[in-house]
């Protein structure tokens, strides 16, 4: 019996125990974000929050406002203190076990409390509570630069800036490591450009030059300029317009007192506007000059971008006679083809424009002995749609690669969507702007399942290009839109050559890879926090009127 009962009085002890040690056990969470020094989700779930303590935000406030009036600071340095409090508090807190209580948290023994208690962050009774941690750290703040860095580009600190991810570092620590790390992410592709003998394809690359200048030091731009300066006898050039490349106007002023005949054919509408501000510079440098403003169609504009030297080598392409262009602040493509015959074919283009014919009142004039392996077409004449492009789209095997500016004839989307449903990859990289335009065929594209992604670069996505089956590149002046078919003066090259296809075509999945995933799904605003370096190039890149931080899409926001 006895024994019956010392049984029964262990049993009650052990329970006692085991009830005691789990009431006595300390509730365990893991602290899965920091909102601030005194702000916390526990669990993913669960809010948590330390009282009777104040700090400054990691944005600009009315508390940081009103707190830097306090301590006689400036809201920049308010700004600074709120981010880094934040950061030391992440550094040591997220993604720990911690052990909740009233007003604190404990971990590896120790009481968060009292560790921000000893920092320069907290603010407790109204007043810093280690001023001699605070005095040091402010000290610190004003003997260094400090950025804002998103998306590896550093801004300087201003309260107007608009951005959802960032972080604040010393701008030492930006130039020493991030801006290696972009360098090193620039330096991928290993040449812009192709040489072929008697044709040589010329690439931009926007991914690189996030801010345009006027320097001339690109290879497109090098093209031209050579160009210019060894022409002995004629230039004549077709552009839609011109913004000021000094190195460009002086060669042209060195070939005129060379002796060297000049023509320039150029876009006007019915006002005698263009839309580059410098077209009229270049019109009084050079005296023989004809545009469209006077043509029965002058609604229409004369899109191409072609140069013909001394009869026998034509640079066409994508790229207009701009310094955002030529710098490589937009991504495009030319061709320098040294052909007498391609130059005879463009020269009979040039004479009709020069004359007065422009859009529909031009003719399409028969080829004599054009270059082996090469097709030229203009618009509106030559029905480069029926002719050409819409052949090759249906004759694809493997791939179809696009990058352009803008894809919105209703022909060419759906060809590109058949050639996907017979089994051929089709990409296509598209400008931000164009990509939400009215008559954007994003969304028609990607619901016949084909990859599209929308760039997010601060420049253009310029060219105007195809790629098919490492066999044809076309290159030339014309989006693959109705008016860039039916309605403006327009050029394209169809060369039939392995080399160039096979090199345009490793730029492409070169650009294409550079482009975030999740642009495949979404358009970037072509000027805001998502598009690179677009709110620090001093371009008004979604022509609404406002450049830079004065626009909405990069003003700070939290």
């Amino acid at each position: 019996m006895s024994r019956k009962i010392s049984i029964i009085i262990l049993i009650l002890l052990a329970i006692c125990y085991c009830t005691y040690f789990l009431l006595t056990q300390k509730e365990s969470s893991y602290v899965t974000k920091v909102i601030s020094p005194t702000e916390f989700v526990l669990d993913s779930d669960k809010n948590f929050s330390i009282q009777n303590v104040n700090c400054f935000d990691d944005y600009f406030s009315e508390k940081n406002k009103t707190l830097a009036k306090k301590f006689n600071i400036s809201e920049n340095e308010a700004f600074i203190i709120g981010n880094l409090g934040k950061y030391w508090t992440k550094n040591i807190l997220e993604n720990r076990k911690v052990q909740p209580e009233e007003n604190n948290l404990i971990f590896y023994k120790f009481g968060y409390f009292e560790k921000l208690s000893d920092t320069p962050y907290a603010i407790i009774n109204g007043e810093v509570s280690n001023k001699y941690a605070f005095d040091k750290l402010l000290k610190s703040i004003r003997n260094t630069e400090y950025v804002i860095v998103s998306n590896d580009i550093a801004y300087p600190i201003n309260k107007n800036l608009k951005l959802d991810e960032y972080v604040i570092i010393k701008k030492s620590q930006y130039d020493r490591v991030l801006k290696k790390k972009l360098t090193q992410k620039q330096t991928k592709f290993y040449s812009y450009k192709l040489d072929l003998g008697n044709i040589k394809l010329v690439l931009g690359d926007f991914t690189i030059k996030l801010k345009p200048d006027r320097n001339c030091t690109t290879e497109i731009c090098k093209e031209i300029l050579d160009n210019i300066n060894n022409a002995k006898s004629s230039i004549d050039i077709a552009i839609y317009g011109y913004s000021a490349v000094p190195k460009i106007e002086e060669a042209i002023k060195n070939a005129n007192n060379r002796g060297v005949k000049i023509r320039l054919v150029y876009d006007l509408d019915s006002n005698g506007e263009n839309i580059y501000p410098n077209t009229n510079d270049i019109v009084k440098l050079i005296a023989s000059n004809n545009s469209d403003r006077f043509s029965s169609e002058a609604s229409k504009i004369m899109h191409n971008k072609f140069y013909i030297f001394d009869e026998k080598i034509v640079i066409t392409g994508s790229a207009n006679l701009s310094h955002t262009d030529l710098s490589g602040y937009n991504s495009n493509s030319i061709l320098v083809i040294d052909s007498k015959e391609a130059a005879k074919i463009y020269q009979n283009e040039f004479e009709q424009m020069y004359s007065g014919k422009f859009h529909n009142d031009k003719r399409s004039i028969p080829q004599i002995n054009p270059p082996k392996n090469m097709e030229i077409y203009f618009s509106p004449q030559d029905r480069i749609y029926e002719k050409a492009l819409i052949p090759i789209i249906k004759n694809a095997k493997s791939y179809i690669y696009i990058p352009i500016f803008v894809l919105s004839e209703n022909q060419i989307v759906q060809e590109l969507i058949n050639a996907k449903k017979r089994g051929v990859d089709v990409r296509i990289i598209i400008d931000a702007l164009n990509a939400a335009a009215k008559y954007s065929k994003v969304k028609e594209l990607r619901g016949g399942n084909i990859l599209v992604k929308t760039e997010n670069f601060a420049g253009k996505m310029h060219s105007k290009t195809m790629i098919v089956d490492d066999k044809y590149l076309i290159i030339g002046s014309m989006n693959f839109s109705n008016s860039g078919a039916n309605k403006n003066d327009e050029n394209i090259v169809i060369l039939q050559n392995s080399q160039a296809a096979v090199f345009y075509k490793k730029y492409f999945l070169y650009q294409w890879s550079k482009i975030p995933n999740r642009w495949l799904n979404s358009n970037p605003s072509a000027e805001g926090i998502y598009s690179l370096g677009s709110c620090s190039d001093g371009i008004d890149n979604d022509y609404d009127g406002k450049i830079d931080l004065d626009d909405d899409a990069c003003k700070y926001r939290h």
